[in-house]
């Protein structure tokens, strides 16, 4: 990860604390659900900066060019469980990935 990445993700660290800290309590009930759907998308932000993007694994062991790649190539047949017999398993390994970047609570209360 580059140094600027690491300071993106440091600076979005102190902005949800103060944030989740500072502002959030102090907003009024009508506004507390944006607060939190806020405080959730910085989230989401952070985690995405310090995860490595699962879609580069999963892209390179198919062989594919992307990720739409991959998927239309599933859509249309081109790949399958019987021509990829791992890609199940690296499929289920990217979802996990990207629960635990866009919704970590689902993926501990499914493994737990």
């Amino acid at each position: 990860m580059s140094d600027a990445m690491k300071q993106a993700g440091a600076l979005l660290t102190i902005t949800l604390d103060t944030y989740v800290e500072e502002i959030t309590p102090a907003l009024p009930s009508g506004q507390r659900y944006t607060g939190a759907m806020v405080a959730s998308a910085l989230g989401i932000a952070q985690r995405r900066l310090s995860i490595p993007d699962p879609g580069d694994a999963l892209v390179k062991s198919p062989g594919a060019t992307s990720l739409e790649a991959l998927s239309q190539a599933l859509r249309s047949g081109e790949m399958s469980d019987a021509s990829h017999p791992y890609l199940a398993d690296e499929l289920l390994k990217y979802l996990e990935v990207e629960l635990a970047i866009t919704n970590p609570k689902f993926l501990e209360r499914r493994k737990g």
